[in-house]
Order: structure tokens, then sequence, then C-alpha cells
């Protein structure tokens, strides 16, 4: 059975997100993309620290952050009088952001990032049948999947933690199905915001999230 472990989301204005950091740390992170903060505040709010060691993967999607500080790189190279440093260019790749944070999370082993096109974008739907895939064959212990998003204006961040063994507080399972007409939520960059309310409610004991492009497949959750 596939547990879920941690809902979470979270938001910061973009300059609170340094001092996010250094409190979940107890120090700053230096030279760190806004993807990086937001990566390493989330992935340390959903697990615990006993459970940090663990064999762990990192599935995240994205709408904002690597355009973002691609655009903000090439406007300060061609427009301004700037020269690309090494780290401006490293800030661009999200593959970073897993690479930074792993000296805090020793149990990650295994990352990927899915892009996405366009703002309010989301496929929750296939993070979490990877993730489930992957439990299920024994590939960790317990994955985390994010949709992290920054902007001039807002950064953001929605979590859920999956775990292959059964815990003691998990509020729900979950699994694959080929079709399920139990109540559904869309697949939205809020997803883990929306499951949460759900989680709070007593309005029915599962609850589903089709695919946006695969509508025979779909996550069914289950109270616990």
């Amino acid at each position: 059975m596939i547990s879920l472990s941690a809902v979470l989301s979270q938001s910061f204005a973009p300059a609170d997100l340094p001092a996010a950091v250094r409190a979940a740390l107890g120090k700053p992170l230096r030279r760190a993309a806004p993807l990086t903060q937001l990566a390493l505040v989330g992935a340390l709010a959903c697990l615990p620290a006993e459970r940090r060691a663990l064999p762990t993967a990192l599935l995240w999607q994205s709408t904002s952050g690597p355009r973002l500080e691609t655009l903000t790189l090439l406007d300060e190279v061609c427009s301004g009088s700037a020269e690309p440093m090494p780290y401006d260019f490293l800030a661009t790749q999200p593959a970073i952001a897993a690479a930074q944070i792993q000296s805090f999370l020793p149990g990650l082993q295994t990352a990927m990032h899915l892009p996405l096109d366009s703002e309010g974008m989301a496929n929750w739907s296939l993070l979490l049948s990877l993730a489930i895939i992957w439990l299920n064959e024994g590939r960790c212990a317990q994955v985390l999947c994010a949709q992290l998003d920054h902007a001039a204006d807002a950064a953001s961040g929605h979590w859920l933690a999956l775990s292959r063994a059964p815990l003691e507080k998990s509020p729900a399972s979950l699994h694959l199905t080929e079709d399920s007409a139990n109540d559904s939520l869309p697949d939205t960059p809020d997803f883990p915001a929306r499951l949460a309310e759900w989680l709070v409610r007593d309005d029915g004991p599962t609850l589903s999230l089709h695919s946006p492009v695969a509508m025979k497949l779909t996550v069914e959750f289950t109270r616990l």
C-alpha cells in the first residue's frame, strides 16, 4: 500500500524566501536560486529529520521558475552591461535544485523536473503515477512530488509526500486505477491544497484525480 505522508502548500514573498531558508536550516543558503530555496524549505517541511536519510526521489514541475531565471539572465547580459557568471547560468537549470539540497536530504537519490508550457498548468497525475510505480517497484522508500513556481511578486510550493511503508499518521492511501466514478478534483497547480481541504471534510471515503491527457489513468485516494 502506498501511503500519503504529507500534504503541504507554501507561499512566500520573494524577499522572504532567504529568511524561510535560514529558519529551516539555522543558517543562510548562499547563492541559491529561488527554485532551490523553494525546494529546500518544502522538502524539509515534508520530511521529519528521522526520514531524511531514507532512499528518496524528488519529482517536481514548474511553469515559471527556469523560464524567469533565463529571461532575467538574458536581459542582464544582452540589454545591460552585466557579464554572464557561472552561478547565474546554474540558476536557470532546474536540476541544480536537487544537487544543492542533497546535503540536507542525504537520502535523495533521484530527481526529475517536468517543465510545463504555460501558467496555470499542472500534471500532478503524471507525477503521482510515476511515484506510485517507483514505490511499488522498490526503487525508493519515499517520493516527494511538488509544483514550484516563482515570479516577481510571489513564490509558491505545493507538495505531496508518498511512502512505500504504511505510516501511523498517514491520512490516506493511494493507488492507480483505470477508471473511477468517485468524486474527483481537477489537475491544477494547487491540487495539494484542494486535497488537504477534502481530507478535513467528511464527505466521502475516496477521491480521484484524472489525468488531463489520458482520461483512463486515475489516481485514487482513500481515507485511512
